[in-house]
């Protein structure tokens, strides 16, 4: 898939500004809080929905604007494909793909893929457990439409038995129709274990490859899904859907001692080891940005495995986190994918490949196509 155009009406500091973007390298640059990240930003709600700097819309509108407006062009598998995202605060959002127009915002997941690669990303390396949830939920729902279903409906179970463990403790009538509500959040909740448990698997394929291939085989890397029970490969959904179930009604006495939902995938995690080492508490910067790296690069082979096209790769000042072995890694390891770049100047690339480069300077929401030429990076 590519990014052929995108429009921003009163978003952020963009009043109204267009950039038709090259197939392969994109580099947005200029001084610092001059709008680069901004546009990033932008592409990536038209992707997800979501910013991944702000819960709050409000946050996204032009000081002074009532409310603003994303389009998107792009083609996917050959076809021209639209994206219309719109917010006011007094109609909210709404989404319009294709001429359709859509109630919910989440109704564009699948629709472009784009990976976001920022330093937020470290996060998912030596954050909390929520932010990996979040990781793998996001690419979940990206290339498996059931996924969000699962989701809504096993979150909202887990609201409305949190609701009745509050109030078994003074009414009777709540803590007898807790095995009730057992049994709905065994079956979601087991396919959505499954759903993790079989991504875990393949990412940390692609990731360990990585790795190895940027350490010259000096380490090696491993994921490790913290679940409510043992996992395996061989596993299919309905042993998770058991495994939770009995595991929830084993702890029913507890959790409604609690008062809280204790047992199922809104708690689970992932481990990230570097040589047997768990990243978060016995790697260094250095491996910590290594393993994001590969694991944005897993990311990448994952969406094309599944959906059978490279998604859009969104670099968010990350060539500064990285040395330039790392830098000319990355940059190597994106033939055919189309990249958009923020960075402070016109950064020189290292790559094998002749690659088109395309390069805007942005400066105070305004944007300056400044060349589009192919160069030879030997």
């Amino acid at each position: 898939m590519t990014i052929h155009e995108l429009e921003l009406n009163r978003f952020r500091n963009y009043k109204k500004e267009s950039l038709t973007f090259g197939e392969g390298i994109n580099i947005l640059y200029g001084q610092n809080a001059q709008g680069k990240t901004n546009i990033l930003e932008a592409l990536y709600i038209a992707s997800t929905g979501k910013s991944h700097r702000t819960n709050n819309y409000n946050d996204l509108i032009q000081r002074g604007q009532p409310g603003f407006e994303i389009k998107l062009k792009s083609k996917i598998n050959d076809r021209e494909n639209s994206i219309i995202i719109r917010y006011s605060k007094d109609k909210k959002k709404s989404a319009e793909i294709n001429g359709i127009k859509r109630d919910k915002l989440s109704d564009i997941l699948g629709t472009l893929n784009m990976i976001l690669f920022s330093p937020e990303t470290l996060e998912v390396v030596k954050g909390s457990p929520a932010i990996r949830r979040k990781f793998l939920d996001i690419l979940l729902c990206q290339t498996n439409r059931q996924y969000l279903h699962l989701l809504r409906r096993y979150n909202s179970l887990i609201k409305n038995k949190s609701i009745a463990l509050k109030k078994g403790k003074s009414e009777k009538k709540y803590e007898e129709i807790i095995p009730v509500w057992n049994e709905h959040i065994s079956v979601y909740g087991g396919k959505i274990a499954y759903l993790r448990n079989s991504a875990i698997n393949r990412l940390k394929k692609y990731m360990n490859e990585e790795i190895h291939k940027i350490t010259g085989g000096a380490e090696s890397s491993e994921l490790v899904y913290k679940t409510f029970c043992e996992t395996n490969e061989e596993k299919d959904e309905k042993y998770y859907e058991n495994q939770l179930l009995k595991r929830l009604n084993e702890g029913m006495q507890k959790e409604i001692s609690i008062s809280q939902c204790i047992f199922g995938p809104h708690r689970d995690d992932f481990e990230i080891l570097l040589n047997g080492m768990n990243s978060r508490q016995y790697c260094s910067q250095g491996q910590q940005r290594t393993l994001a790296l590969s694991l944005i690069l897993a990311e990448l082979f994952y969406i094309e495995e599944i959906k059978g096209e490279k998604p859009v790769l969104l670099l968010d000042d990350v060539l500064s986190e990285l040395d330039l072995k790392r830098q000319e890694y990355l940059l190597k390891g994106l033939s055919n994918v189309q990249t958009i770049i923020t960075a402070t100047d016109e950064t020189r690339f290292i790559s094998q490949d002749q690659r088109t480069i395309k390069k805007f300077f942005i400066e105070n929401g305004k944007v300056m196509t400044k060349v589009e030429k192919s160069i030879d990076m030997d």
